[in-house]
């Protein structure tokens, strides 16, 4: 039971006010996920944060039409980690989107994805879910060095506001908060000289050429399962009404549309994510409303700031980031779900972390299908 804070007597706060307030909070639930790499990728990669923002923002609108539900957009993580390591270029990335992009819109026109999902049994889906929330969870290695106090006392007051009214806008008091207390209130300079917009950029043949041999097919391997088939497996389960409108293939659409529209404006290999979608549900987000708010964010940002957006956004706490992402770890992870799990299954689902962390999620899904057929043939076998 939530404890009401607002006055007792007449609430004079509509319920519909507070679906909104619920929404606008959530649209910032993924930002530990997305500035890292977003950051990163600018500063290393040399990719314009104009054009990043751009590709965001264009892409977030489109989802939250589409589907109306908090079905996220997030960097391609796997090609975001080589551009931060200064293994590709910036126009390597665009060449990459653009790959990406005809291969996803392919695929969405056949039914491989969907025999590809219909291969994974429930236990290996929440072994899938507790390698990608233990993988979020790393991502706080690369979020500088908070003070671990603060973080827990973030974290702390975040899961206490789930408990009252104050739940709706939760994420962003958490956000308000650890911005005030642990940002060094460093002043961001800017000029308005009028509103930035993307440059076109059109890869030379060499890009697709290093995309082909060093990025898109990594990519397309954790593509298919963390952003395409998780994500469907993940939305049925929040939402069963829509089990039939947001699956594997309109994902596969939706990212293949953007990635090729909007590469050539600068924007980043992008696609959907269950992460993502975890952290949203999780901060009381039900309709597109917070991606709506997270895509006319972006676009502010670079409309607005144009360049000085990688500044602002660099200014938020890491303190405020390794909150957000453990939260959404928790609740990917969905440690209720596994420990009403049979032992057998239980074991399966904790062995695939060690082999998710050591060879990748693609080796970690198909040892888990593997060792999940080996557990029902011995069952069978003990059974007789």
């Amino acid at each position: 039971m939530k404890v009401d804070l607002f006055v007792t007597g007449r609430q004079f706060v509509s319920s519909k006010t507070m679906r909104y307030m619920a929404e606008s909070s959530a649209a910032f639930a993924d930002l530990g996920t997305f500035l890292p790499l977003m950051l990163g990728l600018v500063v290393v990669a040399g990719m314009d944060p104009v054009g990043l923002l751009y590709g965001f923002g264009l892409f977030a609108l489109l989802t939250a039409a589409v589907y109306r539900r908090p079905i996220p957009v997030q960097p391609m993580k796997a090609v975001a980690a080589m551009g931060i390591a200064g293994l590709i270029s910036a126009d390597v990335l665009v060449a990459t989107a653009l790959l990406m992009g005809i291969i996803l819109i392919g695929l969405s026109q056949t039914g491989s994805i969907g025999w590809l999902k219909r291969m994974i049994p429930k236990t290996v889906l929440h072994g899938m879910r507790l390698a990608l929330a233990v993988n979020l969870l790393m991502v706080t290695i690369d979020l500088g060095e908070p003070q671990w106090l603060g973080v827990m006392a973030l974290l702390g007051a975040l899961l206490l506001l789930q408990l009252t009214r104050l739940s709706s806008i939760s994420c962003v008091l958490i956000v308000a908060v650890g911005w005030v207390v642990f940002s060094n209130q460093n002043t961001v300079t800017w000029s308005y000289t009028g509103w930035n917009w993307p440059q076109w950029i059109w890869p030379q043949w060499s890009d697709f050429q290093i995309s082909v041999r060093d990025a898109v097919l990594p990519q397309l391997a954790l593509t298919l399962t963390n952003a395409l088939i998780l994500t469907a497996v993940i939305a049925k389960d929040y939402f069963p009404d829509d089990s039939g409108r947001i699956t594997e293939q309109r994902l596969a659409l939706t990212s293949g549309v953007a990635n090729f529209l909007l590469a050539p404006l600068g924007a980043m290999p992008m696609c959907h994510g269950a992460g993502g979608l975890a952290a949203h549900r999780a901060l009381g987000s039900t309709t597109g409303l917070s991606i709506a708010v997270f895509g006319l964010f972006c676009l502010f940002l670079a409309g607005v700031f144009g360049a000085s957006s990688y500044a602002i956004l660099a200014s938020i706490p890491s303190e405020v980031l390794v909150t957000l992402v453990i939260y959404a770890a928790w609740v990917l992870a969905d440690p209720s779900a596994i420990m009403k799990a049979k032992p057998s299954c239980q074991i399966l689902i904790f062995l695939m972390v060690p082999v998710a962390m050591a060879f990748g999620l693609v080796a970690s899904l198909v040892f888990g299908v593997l060792a999940e057929k080996l557990r029902i043939r011995l069952l069978q076998i003990n059974r007789n």
